[in-house]
C-alpha cells in the first residue's frame, strides 16, 4: 500500500512541520505537503536501496556492535556509519538540502557512538562535529557474517546513490523548471583551411574554437546538434543504476556492483551516407584502431 501525508504517524508530522520552519518555503500547508511528499519519496528510496543489497532493518544496534550501518532520520538526513574498530568508527551526516541550520555534509574520522541507537531516539556520538542527530526513522546493517570490508563498502555504495537521489528528489519537489583520425591534427587542418581561404591561422583558429563552442553549448542545451554528412550528437538520460548484491558464479562469493546515479551522457547517431560508407571501406587498405572503450 502506497504510503500518503495522511498516514504518516503524528510524531513524524510534527517533526517535518517543524523542519518546514527552518526552510525558506513559507510556512503554510503547501509547504507542508511538500516536504511531506519529498519525505516519503526518500523513505521509499531507503528501502529500495538496501533492500537491493541485501541489507536488513533492526529496531535497535548496541554501541559495542561491531556491525556497519546506515541511517535515516525523521528530517530525511543519512548517517553512514563504518565498522567499530578500536580507533572508533568513522561516520558521514549527510542532511537534507532544504535545512538552514545543518550543514550538507559532514565527514568524521573517527568517534564513537555514545550510547545504543533505537529507532525513534536521537543518536549521540561522543567526539566530532556531530553531537547529536534527529530521531531515527530507520536502522540498516549487513545479514550474517558480511565481513568488515564489504560491509563498508556497501554502506558507501548505498550512501552514494541515496545522496544523488535525495538531491534529486529535492530539485524535482522545489526547484522551479525554466531554468577526427589521428594524421589529421588541429594544426594541419587550420593550415589547410586559412590557406584555401586566405585567412591567417589565428583567425581560422578562433572560426574553428567558435563552431565547436557553439556545437558544445546546443549539446549542452538539448538539441540535436547536426554534424553535417556525418550525423548528430545530443544528450540521452541514462537511468541510476543502484547498488545491487550478486553472486558470483565461479565462487559463490556475492559481491556488491558499483551504484551509479542518473546522468546525462552525450550521444551520437551517424547518417546513413556515412554508415554505407563505412561498410565499403576495405579493411586490408588501412589499419583501424580498436574500440579501447569497449562500447
Amino acid at each position: 500500500m502506497e504510503e500518503t501525508i495522511n498516514s504518516l504517524p503524528e510524531n513524524i508530522k510534527v517533526h517535518l512541520r517543524s523542519i518546514t520552519k527552518t526552510t525558506e518555503l513559507p510556512d503554510t500547508e503547501e509547504s507542508f505537503n511538500k516536504i511531506a511528499i519529498n519525505w516519503i519519496k526518500k523513505k521509499s528510496m531507503f528501502e529500495d536501496q538496501i533492500k537491493s543489497l541485501d541489507m536488513e532493518e533492526v529496531d535497535n544496534l548496541s554501541k559495542d556492535d561491531r556491525k556497519a550501518a546506515l541511517l535515516l532520520t525523521y528530517s530525511g538526513s543519512l548517517i553512514s556509519m563504518g565498522c567499530k574498530r578500536d580507533a572508533g568508527r568513522w561516520i558521514e551526516y549527510v542532511s537534507i538540502k532544504l535545512r538552514k541550520d545543518v550543514p550538507d555534509v559532514v565527514p568524521v574520522s573517527q568517534t564513537n557512538l555514545a550510547g545504543d541507537i533505537r529507532i525513534d531516539k536521537e543518536v549521540e556520538f561522543m567526539s566530532g562535529p556531530i553531537k547529536k542527530t534527529s530521531s531515527l526513522l530507520k536502522i540498516a546493517i549487513c545479514r550474517g557474517d558480511v565481513n568488515d570490508i564489504e560491509q563498508e563498502k556497501r554502506i558507501r555504495e548505498a550512501a552514494i546513490f541515496l545522496t544523488n537521489g535525495f538531491t534529486k528528489t529535492n530539485r524535482i519537489t522545489f526547484i522551479k523548471s525554466g531554468e577526427v583520425p589521428e594524421h589529421i591534427t588541429r594544426k594541419s587542418i587550420l593550415r589547410y583551411l586559412a590557406s584555401k581561404h586566405s585567412l591567417t591561422q589565428k583567425l581560422m583558429g578562433q572560426i574553428i574554437e567558435d563552431y565547436h563552442l557553439l556545437l558544445e553549448s546546443g549539446l549542452l542545451l538539448g538539441d540535436r546538434v547536426p554534424l553535417g554528412s556525418i550525423g548528430k550528437i545530443f544528450i540521452k538520460k541514462r537511468a541510476a543504476q543502484k547498488a545491487r548484491v550478486i553472486t558470483n558464479p565461479a565462487t559463490g562469493e556475492k559481491m556488491t556492483v558499483q551504484a551509479k546515479p542518473e546522468m546525462y551522457v552525450p550521444k551520437i547517431v551517424f547518417s546513413k551516407g556515412i554508415k554505407e560508407k563505412a561498410k565499403l571501406l576495405k579493411l586490408e587498405t588501412f589499419e583501424l584502431k580498436d574500440d579501447e572503450s569497449g562500447e
